[in-house]
């Protein structure tokens, strides 16, 4: 019997989302507890209401075990991603991006090229974490010399890696949100190009316009600072690239990310050897787990290079399996599902089926604070409804991106977005109003639901290639 569709109200749905909700808001914003603490006291709330209701306890643990099974694969890529991130300040990679960039970059031109680099080695790679992890961490370093607010660089950043994230056949969310909706996943890539396309030419334009502002401010005291410190302590040279490329060349190739990444890690550690021989093999092999601990005596760059490692990425491991944890609770137990059944009874045209599966999608983030899981439900909750108002399901799987994996670096307390703040040193609030592409696209969305234009009809052959759809 499955009790989480029968014995679930909507009255006591609410009521799990009102408790949630003053939980999330008391505590983060009110008390300011950390994000860890409460999660917790949410899990524990939401576990006393769903006894409450007649879930057997060891029934909810098997929920909880069964989220954090679920979330096996982001940590391991979260592990990677810390190797990667210390093995690649060790070895002098990110330190020769900072070096060249500074040299070769101009405060004008800064924030639209470093945005376009996001965005072409983030669609190649399909890891958005990946690219803020290093190359954001570089980023950050050349914004400082040049006078650029960290939050605006940040915001750059985070955009460049979310339009790669949802544009390449790579990404998992984009085969995800195919599969979910029942599309081949080129013809779903092919749809996302009309709300893409927009965003991604606004939000260039505008950190275009944003290095015009910080053009005057350029301060070659602090670069010339940074850059001797770097050659100071670092033997930069144009060969330590090579590593990133063949990173990249190996996810291209269909290397399982996980795999790709830590090749790039112990990569990075051989060149460390041959270049940074000065550091020694303790400080070379403990930036695979402690990340960069060295001391280069200029408190502004150790913060920009102190970073990294797999203990580096515990407080987001422990966050990742929490919500996991949490969101397998909120779905088991029909809590997500009643809500939004609700919401799609009011369905009844294109426009408002559309804006109700953007809201849905960003609604259950916020809930659930996965991007998987915001992408999977109203998927799967609105399918029928694009079917019976004959919209082609190409615009449910398209709008499940602009909506769901999108917003997933714009709620706090998400993995991802807990990722992000951590590793580029800036709040997520601090960083929002500058991530243009994240804001762009469920509003470029909405637009069309509401004008009509790009909302395709559903045609037999469509219905037909629906069975050959790519799987995920």
């Amino acid at each position: 019997m499955n009790k989480s569709r029968k014995g679930t109200s909507f009255g006591f749905a609410l009521v799990n989302i009102f408790i949630l909700a003053v939980v999330l808001i008391v505590g983060l914003a009110y008390f300011k507890f950390s994000v860890i603490s409460v999660f917790l006291i949410a899990i524990f709330s939401i576990v006393l209401l769903a006894k409450f209701n007649g879930f057997p306890l060891s029934e909810i643990q098997e929920y909880l075990i069964c989220g954090t099974k679920k979330s096996v694969l982001i940590i391991l890529i979260l592990m990677s991603v810390g190797m990667i991130i210390g093995t690649w300040v060790v070895s002098g990679i990110v330190p020769a991006i900072i070096y060249y960039g500074l040299n070769i970059l101009s405060p004008t031109y800064f924030l639209i090229t470093g945005f376009i680099i996001c965005c072409i080695v983030t669609y190649f790679t399909g890891s958005s974490y990946a690219t803020i992890g290093t190359l954001g961490i570089a980023f950050i370093g050349i914004g400082y010399g040049m006078g650029i607010p960290a939050p605006i660089i940040a915001g750059m950043v985070i955009s460049g890696a979310l339009f790669g994230d949802k544009m390449t056949p790579f990404s998992d969310t984009t085969n995800l949100a195919s599969g979910v909706a029942g599309v081949n996943i080129f013809k779903h890539i092919h749809s996302m190009l009309y709300t893409t396309i927009p965003a991604v030419f606004i939000s260039g334009v505008l950190y275009w316009l944003l290095g015009l502002k910080y053009s005057g401010d350029y301060e070659s005291g602090k670069t010339e600072l940074i850059t001797d410190t770097l050659m100071e302590h670092f033997t930069i040279n144009p060969v330590l690239l090579l590593v990133p490329m063949l990173t990249i060349f190996l996810i291209i190739k269909k290397l399982p990310p996980v795999i790709a990444l830590n090749i790039g890690s112990f990569a990075a550690v051989l060149t460390a050897f041959i270049f940074q021989p000065s550091f020694g093999p303790d400080v070379i092999l403990n930036s695979l787990t402690d990340g960069f601990a060295y001391q280069t005596g200029v408190d502004e760059i150790d913060k920009l290079l102190q970073r990294g490692g797999i203990s580096g990425m515990f407080t987001v491991i422990t966050l990742v399996i929490l919500v996991f944890s949490l969101s397998e609770i909120l779905q088991r137990t029909g809590i997500i599902s009643v809500i939004l059944g609700k919401m799609g009874s009011f369905v009844d045209t294109q426009a408002k089926l559309i804006i109700t599966t953007i809201f849905s999608c960003f609604f259950t983030n916020m809930l659930s604070a996965s991007q998987y899981v915001a992408i999977m439900i109203p998927g799967e909750m609105f399918r029928s409804a694009y079917e019976k108002l004959n919209i082609s399901k190409r615009v449910l799987s398209r709008t499940l991106e602009d909506a769901g994996t999108i917003t997933t670096f714009i709620v706090p307390w998400s993995s991802g977005a807990i990722f992000a703040s951590g590793v580029l040193g800036v709040a997520t609030l601090e960083y929002l109003p500058y991530a243009f592409f994240a804001i762009l696209s469920p509003l470029v969305a909405a637009i069309y639901a509401v004008t009509g234009f790009a909302i395709f009809k559903e045609s037999e052959e469509e219905v037909k290639n629906n069975k050959d759809m790519v799987s995920f």
